[in-house]
């Protein structure tokens, strides 16, 4: 039985507009937008308004110190129909470095769970903010890294009540004996470990076993569907993950077969190999930072480096020559090791990708000649190193010394000059934008374009209706886009025509008012003349006349003319602005029309223009 079986009057039900939801929440809308869309997505999947008071929470707006330090990025929404209430936390999957660096500490290695800690002290949070009690229903939505971080809560902090993912990253269970107190104590009791480090060398099967048994009683509050396509759902097979809940596999892209069986057939101890490097790279980064994380990788520190350039940056070279030589002899061969592994089993590799679909024959031959030249690069600079280590140590000339790190700097820039090339070569075979069918197998719209019922199918999280009632091919329409534009488009005429009427006034203002009123104005001036002359007597000056001449004027005449005010009359110009409104208001209504015409038989179309109205 599906999780979503039991929360069916939930308010936001269908695995559709789960998804949607999932996707708009990586559109980095504000509270207002948010709501709105929340809103249109209703309506386009229920056929009726959201009739709800409507809050939103986003992470970027918390307070808790560990929340803003994580990484972690979620939208909490609480919604209140008046008959229920519930709450509903968008948690974003991976988005940038600091994701990335998180996943390999916490899925790879399983020593970290800062996200999955801060998705519960946000939830909390967020409970906060809405003046919500504990026990209104609290409901996870996740894609990508979300997954784990959700589905993580929900097991080990009681987070989430239910838990919907799209193409999840997995929960890891060694991730989970670092912190779910219950479950370290069974392992612990049931494989009597010493230490907790001594959990890496149990049988992963039976470790993996054992975890599933463990939190059975949760399957039915985990929902998730997954593509056969889907990369994480390829390295799900590895050891670290297992994969609990209600599974949905679809296959999204059915011209290439998903890469499972071939991440499957990399032997446990390769995985094993790159597991304890992960490990070495999160115990030091814990410590102090990824750039400390960076220097037990690869023996130097790059933070060093940071901000110098010219002379300083060759005198910290040369003052750390031996420093830094030294460390790089010591790290390289880990690293080589992990690419000679790449390129033992590269026919194969490659030779899967190119059966599959998903390379061609010359990118497969050049990868592997050019990943051959970098191995065969990184081995020349690591036998550089070890000789330049132990020229140093017999030799006591300081000169002699001085020439052979010259020329060891000129050897070393010759292969990373050669395995830059090497990638150039590989990129050029276009093979990196080939494989990126795998990464759209792993985004939510290849998933939402899956999903369709016959009527109702989806491209990009937009949702399309087809009509089948007109002779020929089927057509499709963009429901989604449709009601944008009717939503949109009438309150813009209505606004367009209420700017026309303003400026019909604007003119009879400024233009008749103001010319009647200058009209007035000289006419009164003119009345005041002719029954007040003697007050004029002073523009007898003008024409050589002095009061002291004792002049006066008896009566005064004016004999006025006022034409008419000239290229006033804007009555066509108006009655064009007004005609284009009605043409964007018939042309809006003959679209939808249309629309209604092509589903005439199903009556929420209608229905669905009216309400979108309203929103």
């Amino acid at each position: 039985m599906r999780a979503s079986d039991y929360v069916s009057s939930d308010i936001i039900s269908s695995d559709e507009f789960k998804t949607r939801l999932i996707d708009i929440g990586y559109q980095d809308l504000t509270s207002v937008e948010l709501e709105e869309k929340i809103r249109q997505l209703y309506l386009e999947e229920n056929g009726e308004l959201l009739e709800a008071d409507i809050q939103i929470f986003h992470s970027s707006a918390s307070e808790r110190q560990l929340v803003k330090e994580s990484g972690y990025d979620g939208t909490a929404v609480y919604i209140n129909n008046g008959d229920k209430q519930e709450v509903y936390v968008i948690s974003e999957g991976t988005q940038d470095l600091d994701d990335w660096i998180y996943n390999i500490k916490a899925m790879l290695a399983g020593k970290s769970a800062d996200q999955a800690i801060a998705t519960d002290e946000f939830v909390k949070e967020a409970k906060e903010q809405f003046n919500l009690v504990d026990n209104v229903e609290t409901n996870g939505l996740s894609h990508s890294l979300a997954h784990n971080n959700n589905a993580h809560a929900l097991l080990s902090f009681g987070t989430f009540d239910n838990v919907y993912s799209v193409n999840g990253a997995q929960l890891n269970y060694y991730q989970l004996f670092e912190t779910d107190r219950k479950f370290n104590a069974a392992v612990r009791n049931k494989f009597t470990l010493s230490t907790n480090d001594d959990v890496y060398n149990l049988s992963p099967q039976d470790l993996h076993d054992f975890a599933m048994t463990y939190y059975e009683d949760k399957t039915d509050r985990i929902d998730q569907v997954i593509s056969t396509d889907d990369p994480l759902y390829a390295v799900s097979v590895v050891r670290g993950f297992f994969t609990l809940g209600s599974i949905t596999m679809v296959d999204t892209n059915p011209d290439v077969p998903g890469l499972r069986e071939l991440i499957a057939d990399i032997p446990d101890d390769v995985i094993k190999d790159f597991q304890e490097l992960a490990i070495d790279f999160t115990v030091a980064s814990n410590e102090g930072g990824t750039n400390e994380g960076v220097k037990e990788l690869i023996g130097i520190d790059v933070g060093a480096f940071k901000d110098k350039e010219g002379m300083e940056l060759a005198g910290h070279i040369i003052a750390n020559y031996d420093t830094m030589v030294r460390a790089l002899n010591e790290k390289l061969p880990p690293l080589l090791d992990r690419v000679q592994t790449v390129t033992a089993n590269s026919d194969e590799i490659f030779g899967s990708l190119k059966e599959a679909g998903y390379i061609t024959d010359r990118q497969k031959e050049v990868t592997i000649d050019h990943l051959t030249r970098i191995e065969k690069s990184l081995i020349d600079i690591e036998n550089i190193l070890k000789d330049n280590v132990n020229l140093r140590d017999k030799l006591n000339n300081p000169f002699l010394g001085a020439g052979n790190e010259i020329v060891t700097i000129l050897r070393l820039a010759s292969n990373l000059v050669e395995i830059y090339m090497s990638y150039m070569e590989i990129e050029k075979t276009g093979i990196l934008k080939r494989l990126e069918s795998i990464k759209d197998s792993h985004g939510l719209q290849e998933m939402l374009s899956s999903m369709s019922d016959g009527l109702k199918s989806y491209i990009g999280a937009d949702m399309i209706y087809t009509s089948t009632s007109t002779k020929g091919e089927p057509i499709k329409v963009n429901i989604s886009a449709a009601l944008r534009m009717y939503q949109k488009s009438i309150p813009i005429l209505e606004a367009k025509s209420t700017k026309i009427s303003n400026f019909e006034k604007a003119i009879k203002h400024e233009l008749d008012e103001s010319y009647k009123d200058e009209k007035r104005k000289v006419q009164d001036e003119i009345n005041q003349m002719e029954s007040s002359p003697s007050s004029y007597r002073f523009l007898l000056s003008k024409h050589g006349y002095y009061p002291t001449f004792n002049k006066e004027i008896k009566s005064i005449r004016v004999h006025e003319i006022f034409y008419p005010l000239e290229e006033n009359d804007f009555d066509e110009q108006l009655e064009e602005l007004k005609k284009s409104v009605e043409s964007g208001k018939l042309y809006i209504e003959k679209y939808r029309q249309a629309i209604e015409d092509l589903f005439e038989e199903e009556e929420n179309v209608s229905q669905l223009f009216d309400l979108s109205r309203r929103i």
